[in-house]
């Protein structure tokens, strides 16, 4: 044999050993590639490499894990509707009871009683002594979003409410007083609770009310809006659909609103004030609703995550991470029932449960169960309060 060769020969059996070690190291390592530093011939660069190539080892990230809905267990509470959460595992409800059935020629009549439920030990205590409220009265409160005051209103009636600002940690109250029609409001920020009283003229005032109990009027210029169905705030800004169904916000700075999006029914602004959940109008040719995310300054994020004949009760979870919202197709091929859209995947999850509520749809603070009232031919109504696996 030709010694030349011979060596030859050597040389490349160990270049090919050598490559197959390394490519099964690299293989079973998995999450690193190498990749080679060309010379630079900036002056600064080959004074701090010394003008030699170097291997750089990148570190390849896995991706997150996906996030999904799934049900671990289902509680049931007959002829009752959910009034507020106190906890992640307590609950007011309230329960219906007909006391007389309806006749040719009377109404039905009913009886309503309130009751604090553990749902962990399914224990129920009667709250009617416990409300604070006169006979006839309804107690509506709003928490800040750092839990520090909270605007409670007092109805005496359907037309007259007594506005208050409390102080959560010392329970001091600061009446606020003008005339009000409406519960349409929410916390702008921290310190101040924007409310849009309302009046049996025109639209009414808009006022922005202070923690310590001071109000001022909020200007809008707005000939386009006659009443707010749908009103939100945060982060500083004011957000409406005007007669037009077009969505708008404003700042109580700046009373020329700024358009948004046109052929809006709902919208739904995120706890964090960072989304707003938009159903659209069947108008232009559209066959049906859709449910779209927006950003607060109106471009949308995202696809389409929900369409129907009817889009209804959008609620987010306490942390913006989810949005739960109802659909009702006539095509029973079509989406219908409860879905819960995943901020952080992406996904859209069917809950499995066809029932369409007939209350808000309502998250406890840690946004670990989810409520949902439907009708029933012989409860009235029946409220089921899903647990979401952990």
């Amino acid at each position: 044999m030709n010694k030349g060769k011979y060596i030859a020969g050597l040389i490349a059996m160990a270049l090919l050993s050598t490559g197959i070690l390394f490519g099964c190291d690299a293989e079973q390592e998995g999450s690193k590639q190498v990749r080679s530093t060309p010379d630079t011939t900036d002056q600064s660069g080959s004074e701090a490499t010394g003008g030699k190539r170097e291997l750089t080892v990148v570190k390849e990230r896995k991706p997150p894990a996906e996030q999904g809905i799934a049900v671990q267990r289902i509680h049931q509470m007959n002829g009752a509707n959910i009034e507020k959460w106190f906890s992640d595992y307590e609950l007011e409800i309230q329960v219906t009871t007909v006391e007389k059935q309806a006749t040719a020629t009377e109404e039905a009549q009913f009886s309503y009683h309130r009751f604090l439920v553990n749902l962990e030990t399914g224990e129920r205590l009667s709250t009617e002594e416990q409300t604070g409220a006169d006979q006839g009265e309804v107690i509506k409160s709003y928490l800040s979003p750092d839990g520090k005051y909270s605007f409670i209103q007092t109805w005496k009636d359907k037309y007259k409410a007594v506005n208050e600002i409390k102080n959560m940690a010392t329970g001091e109250r600061h009446k606020v007083v003008f005339d009000n029609y409406m519960e349409v409001g929410s916390w702008i920020n921290n310190d101040f609770y924007v409310l849009a009283a309302g009046s049996m003229k025109d639209r009414g005032e808009i006022w922005n009310i202070s923690v310590d109990g001071t109000r001022k009027k909020i200007e809008l210029q707005d000939p386009d809006v006659e009443n707010f169905t749908e009103f939100a705030a945060g982060n500083g800004k004011i957000y409406y659909t005007d007669a037009k169904g077009r969505m708008k916000s404003f700042t109580p700075t700046q009373s020329r609103p700024t358009l948004l999006a046109k052929d809006v029914s709902t919208l739904s602004l995120s706890p964090n004030s960072q989304r707003i959940a938009v159903s659209t109008s069947r108008s232009g040719g559209q066959e049906d609703s859709r449910l779209l995310i927006y950003d607060t300054g109106g471009h949308v994020q995202g696809l389409l995550i929900g369409k129907g004949d009817l889009l209804s009760h959008q609620s987010w979870s306490p942390d913006s991470s989810k949005l739960a919202f109802a659909v009702y197709t006539e095509d029973q091929g079509g989406m219908n029932g409860i879905y819960i859209f995943d901020t952080i995947s992406g996904k859209v999850s069917p809950l499995g449960l066809s029932y369409y509520p007939v209350y808000p749809l309502s998250w406890n603070p840690s946004g670990t169960r989810l409520g949902i009232t439907v009708d029933d031919k012989e409860k009235l109504i029946v409220t089921h309060v899903v647990d979401f696996k952990k």
